[in-house]
């Protein structure tokens, strides 16, 4: 089963092994947060930098994913996706964990999306 959750957000039960999947490290959090930091389930800086530029508008989240699907594509993200698939289906709880708040836009429903296998994003908590 794979969850979404903001980092800030306190800890519930059972949400298993906490994966952060930022490019920066959250301000005013500890390790003890997260179980595992994978950097490379983040958008690069240029697009990061981009999307946070920008009105967040519905045709600013397009090109978001535009620039950001490929990059999860790549030989190391692939791999890391597919290993999280595969954990998740050998039954591990996995919580994927980024800045943002319910609701809001977010690259983490993107690779929940991937991870579970769908062509869409599906954009909830």
């Amino acid at each position: 089963m794979i969850n979404t959750k903001r980092i800030y957000d306190p800890k519930e039960h059972p949400e298993g092994t906490r994966i952060l999947i930022t490019r920066k490290w959250p301000g005013g959090q500890k390790k003890d947060r997260f179980h595992e930091w994978i950097k490379d389930l983040s958008p690069d800086l240029d697009t990061l930098n981009k999307w946070n530029d920008s009105r967040k508008s519905e045709a600013d989240w397009k090109k978001y994913r535009e620039k950001f699907l490929p990059q999860m594509k790549e030989n190391q993200s692939s791999k890391i996706i597919e290993e999280l698939r595969q954990r998740s289906k050998n039954g591990e709880t996995i919580t994927l964990l980024c800045y943002c708040n319910p609701g809001e836009h977010c690259h983490r429903y993107i690779i929940k999306s991937l991870i579970d296998g769908f062509n869409t994003v599906i954009e909830s908590d």
